[in-house]
């Protein structure tokens, strides 16, 4: 223990600790908005921590190349060489003070994130410990890594080119992560960083896969960097990579080669909890009654339809951000998904006004756009908003759509398919209504839709 203080107090232990919590803290408040998702979920919290880890990751590693060297810049080699002590011991006692003051400073940062969740009035699970103990993981193995380094190359150049190679790679592995449809590979090397940008959503978490092989690497490449520090020979320092070699042929095998298997809905968070036919995420449990009171309203106008849907519920798909909600006849999804406003900022579905969460639901007949998130299909648009009007009894603004309304030309066109179609019969309305949430519940083309919906 003597050992262990006067390492805490000589080392760059402390001052490292510093840096994850200055830095992280730092960072993630720089690239966290107002509205943030995370600031709900307990286990976003974390999954959002690992867009500033790119930063801390490189720093954190630079010191401890840094204090790697110390023996060499002191010229003491030789000297501790001599001496009767084990050099694994003198050299586990440093490795212990600095990757152990990381470690508890991550754990410390990553305690933090879950106190804000929980003065924010947020979700609080147990869904983030995974996400916890994988950062502390991939902190603590990258100093002992850097240690190695730093006592096996002590040369000025050393720091830099090591802090500067962490970024890039930290930096490369994100942009390798980055992908337009769930399908779309994605590279396995790259999830051997704690590096990650995940969606603005407080509904997602990475899947056992992903935790289990980072975990697996991170100890493999903590083992060997702790290796390679205490051996004295050559030899030792390459039978010393054995371990870090087999885990990170078992973390290829276990992590997933596409996106839809790396991000998968959080199943604490968002189970579904219900007010009748109205079911929300436990997440955003506290929003049930007005949702139930809005859901239930709108149920009861749709009824008229043919088939007509029977339950509302909160889309919870850990894909949402990326793909249309799925088509289904009995269930109206109400989006998870962030909407922004120039007047009133970015809101989300369920912070709506109940009137609002009504025209929602009535929007396309109770049937979900087809045009994938980000996108928009203009004819698609017109339909929603001719068939929100219908249900609602005369045209408003759609939440999800204001730039649409709020335009001139386009706000006239609506205007325009508007009375074309009340200039029909009521029976005749209600048939093309019906029709129309057929071909959406197919995604059919646009056009036709609407042309079916308004034409004479």
């Amino acid at each position: 223990m003597t050992g262990l203080r006067i390492e805490l107090r000589r080392s760059t232990a402390l001052w490292a600790g510093l840096v994850v919590l200055v830095s992280g803290t730092g960072m993630l408040w720089l690239v966290t908005s107002e509205n943030a998702a995370w600031k709900g979920n307990s286990t976003s919290a974390l999954l959002a921590f690992r867009v500033p880890v790119a930063y801390v990751w490189a720093l954190v590693v630079g010191l401890a190349v840094f204090q790697g060297m110390r023996d060499s810049r002191a010229r003491v080699t030789e000297l501790f060489t001599s001496t009767s002590r084990p050099g694994w011991v003198r050299l586990g006692t440093l490795a212990t003070a600095v990757a152990g003051v990381v470690a508890v400073a991550a754990a410390l940062l990553s305690a933090g994130l879950v106190a804000i969740v929980v003065l924010g009035g947020g979700f609080v699970s147990t869904g983030f410990v995974p996400l916890m103990l994988t950062v502390v993981l991939a902190l603590a193995s990258s100093v002992l890594l850097g240690l190695a380094l730093g006592r096996l190359l002590p040369h000025p150049l050393t720091v830099p080119v090591a802090l500067v190679a962490t970024f890039m790679v930290a930096t490369a592995a994100g942009r390798a992560l980055e992908v337009q449809a769930p399908g779309d590979p994605i590279s396995r090397l790259a999830l051997l960083t704690p590096v990650f940008d995940p969606p603005d959503s407080d509904l997602v978490t990475t899947s056992t896969s992903v935790d289990v092989g980072q975990a697996v690497w991170f100890a493999g490449l903590g083992v060997t960097a702790f290796l390679v520090l205490v051996a004295r020979t050559w030899a030792g320092r390459l039978a010393a990579l054995v371990p870090a070699g087999l885990a990170v042929a078992l973390a290829v095998s276990i992590l997933p080669a596409k996106y839809s298997d790396l991000l998968v809905t959080d199943s604490i968070a968002g189970r579904l909890v219900c007010d009748g036919p109205v079911c929300v995420s436990r997440v955003h449990e506290a929003s049930l009654p007005v949702a139930a009171a809005a859901g239930k309203e709108a149920l009861a106008k749709l009824a008229v339809l043919p088939g007509a849907p029977t339950n509302v519920h909160e889309d919870t798909s850990a894909m949402s951000h990326l793909v249309a909600a799925p088509r289904s006849g009995e269930i109206v999804l109400l989006s998870s998904q962030g909407i922004y406003s120039v007047t009133e900022g970015y809101r989300r579905p369920l912070e709506l006004e109940p009137g609002q969460i009504r025209l929602e639901l009535f929007a396309g007949a109770g049937v979900a756009p087809c045009a994938a998130p980000n996108s928009f299909n203009f004819q698609e648009g017109i339909v929603r908003y001719v068939t929100a009007g219908y249900f609602n009894g005369g045209l408003a603004e759609l939440p999800t759509d204001p730039h649409t309304w709020r335009n001139t030309r386009t706000r006239a066109e609506i205007d325009t398919a508007w009375q074309a179609f009340r200039a029909q019969p009521a029976r005749e309305q209600l048939d093309r209504v019906a029709k129309a949430r057929q071909m959406l519940l197919k995604c059919e083309d646009p056009e036709a839709v609407l042309a079916g919906l308004v034409a004479p």
